[in-house]
């Protein structure tokens, strides 16, 4: 019984690294996200350059 539960809790946490990995790949960690919101910022600010609006 205490196999079982050593190689649930292997599992477990194997496809927690899993996610988080597959997450850090995609783009979804927080810097990533950072850099996102800072790039529309930039867009937007230039958008309004351009178009002269307040």
């Amino acid at each position: 019984m205490i196999v079982f539960a050593v190689l649930f809790m292997i599992l477990f946490f194997a496809l927690q690294l899993l996610v988080l990995f597959c997450c850090l790949a995609a783009g979804n960690d927080a810097y990533s996200q950072f850099l996102s919101d800072q790039e529309q910022m930039e867009y937007l600010a230039k958008w309004k350059k351009e178009h002269d609006y307040r």
